[in-house]
């Protein structure tokens, strides 16, 4: 006689039964758990979307009183979909002209000064926390270089737990030092020196 007996075939049943019913048990467990994971998705999805549109706001209000601190007016552009960023800008010598003038033919100063304006405003729709700019006013004039350099000051003065690092290798005589404002000024370097003497 071949083949199982009557309770090893009860047996294996009742095992097979049970492996089914856990199976289907953590089926049922898995797919719940996808489900909490694409609703959790779509609303950390939903905040990023209305996040991300609230910083755009906040940039193009910024951009705008910066610029207007100059005289002139302007505006940011936010294309999310080709993740793009354009911006225009009005002189104050075209606010009756009504055109908007592309960043590429302003002047070095103007352009320097709307890259300011731009930084400004990026960095306190994000809140970055270490804030630092490299040779900013290579290109301005004394009046655009006195405008940006106050700006960049009265926006460290009312920035909370901020620092701000402005590196220049123009004048700095007209900043002012103070409890908040420390100004650092290198040796003029020697032709053919490969090594600054900095001074502990």
């Amino acid at each position: 006689r071949h083949g199982a007996s009557l309770e090893e075939v009860s047996s294996a049943m009742s095992a097979a039964r049970d492996a089914y019913r856990n199976a289907s048990n953590e089926i049922k467990l898995m797919d719940r758990f996808i489900n909490e994971l694409r609703r959790a998705l779509h609303d950390r999805m939903h905040k990023w979307h209305f996040f991300r549109t609230f910083i755009a706001v906040r940039a193009r209000i910024q951009f705008s009183m910066q610029l207007s601190k100059r005289g002139y007016s302007g505006k940011l552009d936010f294309d999310h979909q080709s993740n793009k960023l354009s911006l225009r800008v009005q002189i104050d010598d075209q606010l009756n002209q009504n055109n908007d003038k592309d960043p590429k033919s302003l002047s070095g100063g103007e352009k320097s000064f709307s890259t300011i304006c731009l930084l400004l405003a990026l960095w306190e729709a994000l809140g970055c926390p270490i804030r630092c700019l490299d040779e900013f006013d290579v290109f301005m004039d004394a009046v655009n270089r006195r405008i940006s350099m106050k700006m960049m000051i009265e926006s460290a003065r009312v920035a909370d737990r901020i620092q701000y690092i402005l590196i220049t290798p123009q004048d700095a005589s007209s900043v002012s030092p103070g409890p908040d404002v420390r100004v650092h000024r290198l040796q003029d370097p020697e032709r053919g020196q490969g090594v600054l003497n900095v001074d502990s």
